[in-house]
């Protein structure tokens, strides 16, 4: 996508600002990702190190929104894009917001596994890896997603060979996300039923509900994406992807 194609529709240097740019959110999202993994770890191992880590990886987080939102401001001003481009550029503002949100998720459930390891608990936390373990493939899919919208070139990703690849992925991950809610949801009912203490049994069941929301925010990435693509705006609906607003699409 992002590398010099059409010389009437973007300049050279707004073409790698926007390139280098992209690229930055794409790693503000690895970030999130390495925080996520590192939750995972820090739940089924009762690891409180590893919780603190992310508690401090997030104020990490916090100053790259920051610097990004100050450069999409940048872009948006003064790049005058058009078409895919200027949709790329809009998308990954939103795209921040959306990491800076799951970091956010990340931070409290760390803060949730210290006060865990605090109480006197005799829940299984492996019985709930099969959520984490789906949260983990849907992020990877979402985030391979947005690797292949910045570096396939902008002529190929408008072909509808390659428009369908990415509606898969994106289908995929609604119905990633549904599993994992159908999951958590049965998780919730064994821990309301157990015989757990009701602050422990709570304390893990907001655990669960961050990462309902979390998995959530996996599938609002899919959708910026379709939508930087085609300028059509898709949510996910039980497990497939449906129309959901369409403003209509620029001519090329």
């Amino acid at each position: 996508m992002f590398k010099k194609e059409n010389v009437s529709q973007i300049n050279s240097i707004s073409l790698n600002r926007l390139t280098r740019y992209l690229n930055n959110v794409l790693r503000m999202g690895r970030i999130v990702q390495e925080m996520y993994y590192k939750f995972g770890d820090a739940y089924l191992e009762r690891n409180d190190k590893l919780a603190k880590e992310i508690i401090n990886q997030d104020d990490r987080l916090d100053f790259i929104e920051a610097s990004l939102n100050y450069e999409s401001v940048i872009l948006l001003s003064s790049g005058n894009y058009t078409g895919i481009y200027l949709k790329a550029c809009f998308m990954s503002s939103k795209l921040v917001q959306i990491f800076e949100n799951m970091g956010d998720i990340c931070e409290k459930n760390a803060k949730l596994i210290i006060e865990i390891l605090k109480t006197p608990s005799t829940v299984n936390a492996t019985n709930f890896e099969d959520s984490l373990e789906l949260t983990k493939e849907n992020l990877s899919l979402v985030l391979s997603s947005l690797s292949d919208l910045i570096n396939i070139k902008a002529a190929k990703l408008m072909t509808d060979q390659v428009k369908e690849s990415f509606f898969e992925k994106a289908k995929k991950s609604c119905i990633l996300n549904e599993e994992v809610k159908g999951l958590i949801e049965a998780y919730k009912s064994y821990l309301y039923k157990s015989k757990e203490s009701i602050k422990s049994a709570s304390l893990h069941i907001e655990v669960l509900n961050n990462l309902a929301n979390f998995s959530d925010f996996i599938t609002n990435i899919s959708e910026n994406i379709i939508w930087a693509l085609t300028g059509e705006l898709y949510k996910c609906r039980n497990n497939d992807l449906e129309l959901f607003y369409f403003l209509g699409e620029e001519n090329p």
